[in-house]
């Protein structure tokens, strides 16, 4: 019996001994592949040099001409191929309704302007003397009912007419008092230069209507849709006779600023942070016929976007995001917007 328990004892104590030393090792172990395994760091832009699809652009992207209302194509100024200047009239829309608008505008404001100077002048002198002839004749009418008023009184006195002949002779006399006193007032009134209210109203009529005016001539100018910057019609997409309208989805006009000639490109999103302004590229398309065109990275967009230019090549990331990239081209070429093109940009 006592060698079975000290039998067991050992076989406890040594079974203590193997897992201690196992656990041992496994901690030395995590150490190990810690040490050996450092975190990853993000590489630079040096030493990589990226490739991407891109399309030859003006100094923007193609612009999208709309007229801001809607309404009926009067006629069409360009055609497709044909440079503009900036402000050269693109189409016209109908006028008609406009320059009734704006002939009504600036008849409203000519009769503000005439209303204001008929304030100023005046009254007219024979208007004025007139209204003087007015006071006058009320003047004697009051004379004639006051000496009738005041014989009536005398005469009531000693009895000699009555109390009612007394009261109609006084009414008379109290009511063409009160005509007096309007026609005198009348007559001040129109010799009176206008008040200052009287002209602050007339200033703000004057204002409204040519803010009115200058509406109507907006609009009216509107109606001639023009070039907003210099460059070459792109596409033409209306006619004369035709609805054109903002809300369609298909621009009146496609053109693009050939000013200058620059590449976009879209940088795959494994290759968008390896690329940075001032960089150099090599620019190259099946058009050119193994030319090559030096280029320098100019602007980078600052955001990720799903990828829209592909270049077809072996190995090419189709469903994925990229970053667009302005390159400047540094030689002259002639090349049509919207050429595909392959960049190569050195690190």
């Amino acid at each position: 019996m006592r060698n079975l328990i000290l039998t067991a004892a050992i076989a406890t104590l040594g079974m203590g001994l193997v897992l201690a030393w196992e656990h041992e090792r496994t901690q030395s172990t995590r150490g190990e592949k810690k040490a050996v395994s450092p975190r990853p760091q993000p590489q630079t832009p040096s030493g990589r040099q990226v490739h991407a699809a891109g399309r030859v652009e003006g100094r923007t992207e193609s612009l999208l001409v709309r007229s801001e209302f809607a309404g009926l194509v009067e006629s069409v100024a360009v055609a497709r191929g044909v440079r503009v200047e900036r402000g050269m009239p693109l189409f016209i829309l109908d006028r008609q309704r406009y320059i009734a608008r704006r002939d009504l505008a600036a008849a409203s404001l000519a009769a503000a302007e005439a209303d204001k100077q008929l304030l100023i002048a005046g009254a007219r002198s024979s208007e004025i003397e007139a209204a003087r002839q007015d006071m006058l004749a009320a003047q004697a009418r009051h004379g004639r009912a006051q000496r009738t008023y005041e014989r009536a009184r005398r005469l009531a006195e000693k009895r000699a007419i009555s109390v009612e002949e007394l009261e109609r002779s006084f009414a008379d006399y109290e009511s063409f008092g009160a005509l007096l006193l309007a026609a005198q007032q009348r007559y001040e009134t129109i010799k009176a230069p206008p008040r200052q209210e009287d002209l602050a109203r007339a200033d703000a009529t004057i204002a409204s209507a040519r803010a009115s005016l200058k509406i109507a001539e907006v609009d009216l100018a509107k109606c001639t849709v023009t070039a907003p910057t210099s460059g070459v019609i792109l596409g033409v997409n209306i006619d004369a006779g035709e609805w054109a309208s903002p809300q369609l989805e298909e621009a009146a006009i496609e053109m693009a600023d050939t000013s200058e000639l620059r590449i976009i490109a879209d940088v795959d999103e494994h290759d968008a942070l390896f690329v940075s302004v001032g960089q150099t590229c090599d620019v190259t398309s099946d058009a050119m016929r193994g030319t090559s065109l030096r280029g320098e990275v100019v602007e980078i967009e600052p955001r990720m976007e799903p990828k829209r230019i592909f270049g077809g090549w072996a190995g090419e990331r189709n469903e994925t995001h990229s970053r667009r990239v302005w390159i400047r081209l540094q030689e002259d070429a002639s090349l049509p917007i919207g050429l595909p093109v392959e960049v190569r940009i050195s690190p």
